[in-house]
C-alpha cells in the first residue's frame, strides 16, 4: 500500500517521516578529507545534493534474491514527489558536543576481552568476539582449551569473507599501542590483521597486516600509533577469506595494550598533505569559524571571517582605518614542512580594491601580490635555504579595505610530486584490489625512502595492484622523460604509464604508452620519452601496476621498491633513420625468447602463453568479447612520416579462423593492418604494407590480436585454438 514518506532537512539536523510519525533524528555526523582535515560542521550537508527515490533488491535484511523469487508482478509505485525549502534559516551551526569515554583495560593493561580465550562466547552475538561469514565465505569457529580454532570449507571472494572481530576496543589520539597473539595453522598459509573504525567508515588504524602462518604457534606483535581522534569503537579484526587456503587457523592469547601515551605536542608537527599541499586547510574550510591552523595578528582591529554565502569560502579580511604597516593585520602557518634547498610553488586566490596589495613572505622569501579589483590567482616559485629556519608563511594585509584569500597552496616546484617519498606516500594512491594480496609501506629503514611493496598475490589483472598520482599537468605538443628506479625480489613484469583519467567515462588513453619493463634484484632506471600528442590535460594519471602483468599471476610472495620518480619537459629527441630493408622489429625470431614482447592475456579472455623454438605459441581457452583480450604486442616502435613499411609474419592455427595485424599509436589511432584469415592447421605468411600518413611516432605498437573477432553487425563466435606466430620481419620500403 502507498504510505507517505517525509524528509525535513535543516542545516544541523535531519528528521525521517512515515506517514507523520517521526522515525528517526540526526545531527552527529562530519566530512573529511582523506590525508587532510575534517570539513567544518554541517558539512557534507551544506552542499547542494539530489534525490533518489531507490528501490533496493536483496542485501543483509531482506536477503537476496533466489529462484523462487517472482519479478513478474514486481512494481516500485511512486505517486508524487514535492520539495519545499524555508525562505531563511540559520547556516551557522555547531556540531554537537560527544563525551568520548575510553573504558579501562583489564588489570594486565590489556583491551581485549576474553583475549585468552577461558569463556566459551557464543560468537554469534555483538559482544566481545564475534565471528562473521559474508560473500561465499563458510566457515565455523569454536572457543576450546584456550584457544579459537576457524575451520574454513569455502574460503570467499574477499579477504573479509571468513572474520573474526572484537569491537569496542578503546583507541585514544596520540597513544601508540601493540597488538600481540600466538597463532598457527594446519597448514602454512597467510591470514590479516588490522584495528579498524566502523564509525568512521572503516578507516584503518593499523593498517591491513599479512600475517605468515605456519605449522609452529608462534608469537605476532604489531606496534601502531593512533593519530585520529578518540575513538571508543577501534575494532581488532582477522581476516582469514581470499588467501588461497582452506587450512584451519588458531589462534590464542590475544592483547592489545596501549605502550605509551603522547603529551600531543608531537602531533602538531606537519607534514606535506595527500594532495601534495604543504599548507594545512588553504581552502578555509576546517575546524572551528573554517580557520583552524591558522594564526590571526590582528594588530588593527580588523574584523576577519570566513564566508558562507552560496556554499563559497573564502577568508575574509575588512580591515579598518588605521590599519598600517605599523599596524596590520597578519594571517600566517608555522612549522610548514618544507625541505631545505628545496625548489617550491606557492599560488593562491585573492581579491581587493585595485592599487592595493597583500604581501606574503613563506619561508623568509617574500612576494607582493599587487590586487586588481577582482578575484585573481597569484603564483610565485621559491627555493629554500640550505640553512632553513623559518618554516612559516604570513599574509600581510597593511592597508585599509576589504580582502579576500582563498586556495593557499605551497607544493613541490615540480611535475611529479613527493618523487622522492620522503614525505611518506603523500601526494600518491596505493590502489590494491580485494582480489590480490599485497601492502605498501613507505621503507626508511633499509632503503632511502622508497614505496615499498609486498605482494603474496598479483591477481588476475595488471591493474590490480596499483602505485598512482594524480592531477598530473601534461601540455600539448610538449615532450617529456618519465624516469623512476625500481627492483624486485624476483624476476618480473611491471607496466608504467601517464594516462588520461577515466573515471567518469572508462578512457584510460595512454599518453605516455605503456611500457612493460623486467625488474630485477638491484635497483636500475627505467625511463621513457613521450610527446603529449592530445589537448592538454591538468588530471593525468601516474600509474605504475604491479598486478598480473602480461598476463602473468604471481602468487609467490616477493617485494617490489620504487623511487626518485621524477617528471620533466625535455626536448623531441633526434629521430633515428632505419635505413630501407633493415627489420625494425627488436627479437622477431624469438631467438631471445619473449625478449622485447609483451604478452597481453585480459580477462574474460583466457590464453597460456610460451616462447620455444623461436615461435610464440599461445593456448587460447576462451577468446574474451574483444579482440584485444588476447594479443601480442611490440612496443616502441618508430613509424616516419610519408614512408611505405612491409610487415610480414608466419601464423598458424589448429582452428580456422580470423586474426589482426594493426600498427597503433599510444592512443589507439590506426596506422595501418589487416585482418588476416586463417585455415585450420595450414601456416600462412602474412604481408601487410602500409604508408605512415601521419605525423613521425617514436612509439608505435605492433599489434597481433587474438581476441574474439567481430564481423561488421554480426557477432560469429571465433573458435578457441592454439596459435603460433614466427618470424616478424617490419621494413622500410625502399
Amino acid at each position: 500500500e502507498y504510505h507517505t514518506f517525509s524528509v525535513e532537512w535543516e542545516p544541523g539536523k535531519i528528521n525521517w517521516y512515515v506517514d507523520g510519525k517521526l522515525m528517526h533524528t540526526e545531527n552527529d555526523w562530519y566530512s573529511a578529507t582523506e590525508g587532510q582535515g575534517e570539513i567544518t560542521y554541517p558539512a557534507p550537508f551544506d552542499q547542494p545534493f539530489y534525490i533518489i527515490l531507490n528501490l533496493a533488491v536483496g542485501g543483509n535484511w531482506p536477503g537476496n534474491p533466489d529462484e523462487t523469487t517472482n519479478f513478474d508482478k514486481a512494481a516500485f509505485m511512486i505517486d508524487y514527489v514535492k520539495v519545499f525549502q524555508k525562505d531563511s534559516y540559520n547556516e551557522n551551526v555547531e556540531k554537537p558536543e560527544k563525551d568520548v569515554i575510553l573504558r579501562d583495560p583489564d588489570k594486565d593493561g590489556n583491551y581485549v576481552n576474553n583475549g585468552n580465550f577461558q569463556t566459551a562466547e557464543d560468537l554469534s552475538d555483538e559482544k566481545d568476539w564475534i565471528f562473521l561469514t559474508t560473500l561465499g565465505g563458510e566457515a565455523t569457529a569454536e572457543i576450546k582449551n584456550g584457544q579459537l580454532s576457524i575451520n574454513t570449507t569455502e574460503e570467499g571472494t574477499a579477504d573479509y569473507s571468513v572474520q573474526l572481530v572484537q569491537p569496542d576496543i578503546p583507541m585514544k589520539k596520540g597513544a601508540t599501542y601493540k597488538v600481540k597473539f600466538d597463532a598457527y595453522a594446519d597448514a602454512a598459509r597467510t591470514m590479516k590483521v588490522d584495528v579498524s573504525a566502523p564509525d568512521r567508515g572503516y578507516k584503518r588504524y593499523l593498517q591491513d597486516t599479512t600475517v605468515e602462518l605456519t605449522t609452529s604457534r608462534k608469537t605476532y606483535e604489531y606496534e601502531f600509533k593512533m593519530t585520529d581522534k578518540d575513538d571508543a569503537n577501534g575494532r581488532l579484526e582477522y581476516n582469514l577469506g581470499a588467501a588461497g587456503s582452506k587450512a584451519g587457523v588458531h589462534i590464542s592469547n590475544v592483547s592489545l595494550i596501549k605502550v605509551s601515551e603522547s603529551t600531543g605536542e608531537e602531533l602538531e608537527e606537519k607534514t606535506v598533505l595527500a594532495d601534495g599541499n604543504y599548507v594545512y586547510n588553504g581552502s578555509f574550510q576546517e575546524g572551528k569559524d573554517r580557520k583552524e591552523f591558522w594564526d590571526i595578528d590582528n594588530k588593527a582591529g580588523a574584523e576577519v571571517s570566513v564566508t558562507n554565502t552560496d556554499n563559497i569560502r573564502r577568508l575574509k579580511v575588512i580591515a579598518p582605518e588605521g590599519t598600517s604597516a605599523d599596524k596590520p593585520v597578519a594571517v600566517s602557518q608555522s612549522k610548514l614542512a618544507l625541505a631545505a634547498s628545496n625548489n617550491y610553488a606557492l599560488s593562491f586566490k585573492a581579491e581587493g580594491e585595485t592599487s592595493k596589495s597583500i604581501s606574503v613572505t613563506v619561508a623568509g622569501k617574500e612576494f607582493e601580490a599587487e590586487l586588481s579589483g577582482a578575484e585573481k590567482e597569484y603564483a610565485y616559485k621559491f627555493t629554500t635555504d640550505a640553512s632553513l629556519t623559518n618554516r612559516d608563511i604570513v599574509f600581510k594585509f597593511s592597508q585599509p579595505g576589504t580582502y579576500y584569500l582563498d586556495d593557499v597552496r605551497v607544493v613541490e616546484d615540480s611535475l611529479i610530486k613527493n618523487g622522492s617519498f620522503n614525505a611518506g606516500l603523500a601526494g600518491y594512491e596505493v590502489y590494491i584490489d580485494s582480489s590480490a594480496d599485497a601492502t605498501c609501506v613507505v621503507d626508511s629503514l633499509t632503503e632511502d625512502n622508497a614505496a615499498d611493496f609486498t605482494i603474496n598475490n598479483t591477481g588476475d589483472q595488471d591493474w590490480k595492484i596499483q602505485l598512482k598520482q594524480n592531477n598530473i599537468e601534461l601540455e600539448k605538443d610538449q615532450w617529456y622523460k618519465l624516469s623512476f628506479d625500481a627492483k624486485s625480489s624476483i624476476a618480473r613484469k611491471i607496466m608504467f604509464a601517464i594516462q588520461r583519467d577515466g573515471t567518469a567515462d572508462n578512457d584510460w588513453t595512454p599518453y605516455s604508452g605503456q611500457p612493460v619493463i623486467e625488474l630485477g634484484n638491484d635497483y636500475q632506471t627505467y625511463d621513457v620519452v613521450f610527446k603529449m600528442k592530445n589537448e592538454t590535460d591538468l588530471k593525468s594519471v601516474l600509474s605504475i601496476s604491479m598486478g598480473a602483468v602480461g598476463g602473468t599471476q604471481i602468487t609467490d610472495k616477493h617485494r617490489i621498491c620504487i623511487d626518485n620518480i621524477n617528471l620533466e619537459k625535455t626536448e623531441a629527441p633526434a629521430e633515428p633513420e632505419m635505413p630501407a630493408g633493415e627489420n625494425i622489429i627488436k627479437n622477431g625470431d624469438f631467438s631471445k625468447g619473449e625478449e622485447g614482447w609483451v604478452k597481453a592475456v585480459t580477462a574474460p579472455g583466457e590464453a597460456t602463453v610460451s616462447f620455444e623454438n623461436q615461435k610464440a605459441v599461445y593456448n587460447i581457452t576462451n577468446v574474451g568479447t574483444e579482440d584485444w583480450n588476447v594479443q601480442l604486442k611490440q612496443e616502441e616502435i618508430v613509424l616516419e612520416k610519408g614512408c611505405k613499411y612491409k610487415l610480414t609474419f608466419k601464423a598458424v592455427s589448429t582452428e580456422a579462423r580470423t586474426i589482426k595485424a594493426a600498427m597503433l599509436s599510444t592512443t589507439y589511432k590506426w596506422y595501418g593492418g589487416a585482418d588476416i584469415a586463417l585455415e585450420k592447421d595450414t601456416e600462412k605468411t602474412v604481408e601487410v604494407e602500409f604508408t605512415m600518413e601521419e605525423e613521425t611516432d617514436s612509439n608505435t605498437t605492433m599489434v597481433i590480436s587474438m581476441g574474439q573477432i567481430k564481423n561488421g553487425e554480426e557477432n560469429i563466435p571465433t573458435p578457441v585454438s592454439g596459435i603460433t606466430l614466427s618470424d616478424f620481419v617490419l621494413v622500410k620500403a625502399e
